[in-house]
């Protein structure tokens, strides 16, 4: 299984490194931003699974960079935190596709917990659309071998049709 990377975007320096080893602890790969223009970067030049940003941020906030990262990666996964405690920001953001928000200061089995279930989320979906694909493949296969079965009941119908009249 592939190691899943987290961009974790804080303009805090003792954030980033204390969610760095919290999270490389638990076996991710951790790529860290200090703010949404450099996470945005990162995104450019790395395939992320997931990114954890704070939303009070200098130059481009937490729900900016939500908005922009998703344009980017439309299937990463977003946890916005604060600080702050503005409950009506974490709605925004919820509103907007975030995965989750969580609030400063949190427990590490709270992080750790979120984060499982956002790249879980992540992976089902994943599936989902490959299970989606492989359907249409499958079905594509079928009516070539028996033809389109819309077209066998015209044909059915037709033939009835003209029996009947004789």
């Amino acid at each position: 299984m592939e190691k899943k990377t987290i961009l974790v975007v804080d303009n805090g320096e003792i954030m980033r490194e204390t969610l760095l080893k919290i999270l490389e602890r638990e076996g991710y790969s951790v790529l860290t931003a200090k703010d949404g223009q450099a996470a945005l970067g990162v995104l450019q030049e790395n395939k992320v699974n997931l990114i954890i940003s704070d939303i009070c941020m200098p130059r481009m906030d937490g729900n900016k960079l939500l908005k922009q990262a998703k344009a980017i990666l439309p299937d990463v996964e977003i946890i916005l935190m604060t600080g702050h405690g503005k409950m009506e920001m974490g709605l925004e953001a919820l509103k907007e596709g975030a995965f989750d928000f969580i609030q400063k200061p949190f427990t590490k089995w709270a992080l750790n917990k979120t984060v499982k279930q956002a790249l879980e989320k992540q992976d089902m979906a994943a599936e989902i659309r490959f299970l989606k694909e492989r359907m249409r493949e499958l079905i594509a296969e079928i009516t070539d071998l028996v033809g389109d079965p819309a077209v066998h009941r015209l044909e059915y119908s037709r033939s009835l049709g003209t029996h009947s009249a004789h």
